[in-house]
């Protein structure tokens, strides 16, 4: 699988809202600076976040966007869901009916194994789990892609 930008940046724009988590909202334009994120990039992902209920926003000065549930609750697989549609390998994975070979394909059962190690391994990282990997005296010089 490859891993979308807009996958990557939607992680990062979740991590950095969850370091507010039931503190303050975090803005847009703190998201954007802090991830190195394009603001108009950021504003797509963070309304398609919102609409699958992961974030909210609030209006106002003191406005910005929150979790809907904590850090511990929130894995990679749930923003993966929203942002990339589908880890499927193949098609048919979800859709036995798209290939008339499904029946008897031999390497369906390889797509198949590929696509729920993929699956395990995205719900097994939550968003906590990220942050605990930061710490506040390194905050800005936590790296990743």
């Amino acid at each position: 699988m490859k891993i979308t930008t807009k996958c990557r940046y939607g992680t990062k724009a979740i991590i950095e809202i969850a370091r507010n988590y039931n503190d303050r909202p975090t803005t847009r334009k703190d998201i954007s600076v802090n991830q190195n994120i394009p603001d108009s990039y950021l504003e797509n992902i963070l309304i398609d976040l919102k609409k699958s209920g992961i974030i909210n926003s609030i209006r106002g000065t003191k406005g910005g966007f929150v979790l809907n549930r904590p850090p511990t609750e929130i894995t990679l697989y749930d923003i993966f869901k929203v942002l990339k549609k589908s880890i499927n390998p193949v098609g048919c994975i979800k859709d036995p009916e798209l290939c008339c070979c499904t029946e008897f394909c031999i390497t369906r059962p390889v797509w198949q194994k590929m696509y729920d190690a993929q699956k395990d391994i995205l719900k097994s990282f939550s968003i906590q789990d990220l942050l605990e990997k930061d710490t506040a005296d390194e905050r800005h010089s936590f790296s990743y892609c």
